[in-house]
């Protein structure tokens, strides 16, 4: 046998090794995405809950949205306080890890 050549019994046994190491990390990235999302959206009805508890956040117009544990409020409140509030509700819920408020009184300009 020349060397540098592979019999078909060892290239076979290459080829299964690939593919079962292959379908190992696939298989775990596949499961650690199925859970960051039904964290997140569980992390989402949690704030929700807690802004509508509140008397004077429940009426208004936020929206609330989850990544990897990162909360984004946006929409529009009546007052500066109301984005401070919503912003400390938020940081207070259990698995949030931050929080981006983009919250905005509503009719007042914006200064982007």
């Amino acid at each position: 046998m020349p060397q540098g050549s592979f019999s078909l019994p060892v290239l076979a046994a290459w080829i299964m090794a690939v593919v079962l190491v292959a379908g190992t990390f696939a298989a775990v990235r596949s499961q650690a995405q199925d859970q960051v999302p039904s964290e997140d959206a569980s992390i989402t009805r949690r704030v929700e809950s807690a802004l509508a508890k509140d008397p004077f956040l429940r009426s208004q117009e936020i929206y609330v949205e989850t990544q990897d544990g990162v909360v984004n409020l946006r929409g529009f409140v009546r007052s500066l306080e109301d984005i401070a509030k919503a912003g400390d509700l938020a940081r207070g819920v259990r698995g949030v890890a931050a929080v981006r408020n983009g919250l905005r009184v509503a009719n007042r300009p914006s200064r982007a």
